[in-house]
């Protein structure tokens, strides 16, 4: 069976919209989730999301400055994209498909069947609607959780409504030179 893994940022004070706004990367951040990207097969993107982080990260492939960005646009960009949406989209992402889903229920079921495929573990990478239908849901093994050092102020926090209680165990963590910290749990 194949793990769910949920790998969000954000803020010191909770806020995981509008990461443009607060997020601070680096190439050590970058060359981590190269290594993490070994460990995938596939990720997970919102909908809303999905057409920023498109068009961000192919033009990137081929125009940022950092080499470490560069080959972790490469990755992203060839890595398979499951886009979650509830309308049909035109995807024009390199190696996306659509996964329509109308509620919760059928999400859970198209989750679920995912879970049982074949492969290596799938990452949900964007967006905030999408990682707090995966919390309230109960549709995760794991979650990955980079804290940045800064105090938003403004915006969406990522737990608002994260459902019934669940206790996490964690597996590692890691500080980088930036101060980012990254903690990963599992389910206890």
């Amino acid at each position: 069976m194949r793990k769910i893994i949920l790998s969000l940022q954000i803020s010191l004070d909770g806020v995981a919209s509008e990461p443009e706004n607060w997020m601070t990367l680096s190439d050590e951040i970058l060359e981590a989730a190269i290594a993490y990207y070994d460990t995938l097969d596939a990720i997970i993107v919102g909908g809303n999301t999905y057409f920023g982080l498109g068009e961000y990260w192919q033009q990137a492939e081929s125009n940022s400055t950092s080499e470490t960005e560069r080959r972790f646009a490469k990755k992203i960009n060839d890595i398979r994209k499951i886009v979650i949406s509830r309308s049909k989209a035109d995807l024009t992402w390199r190696n996306s498909e659509q996964l329509l889903f109308s509620d919760a229920e059928s999400l859970v079921q198209a989750i679920e069947k995912l879970k049982q495929s074949d492969g290596k573990a799938i990452s949900v990478e964007s967006g905030l609607k999408s990682w707090q239908l995966f919390l309230e849901n109960n549709l995760f093994d794991e979650i990955v959780l980079g804290i940045h050092p800064v105090v938003a102020a403004q915006g969406e926090k990522l737990f608002a409504n994260p459902g019934d209680q669940r206790k996490l165990h964690l597996k590692r963590s890691h500080v980088y030179q930036n101060g980012v910290v990254e903690l990963h749990y599992q389910k206890a």
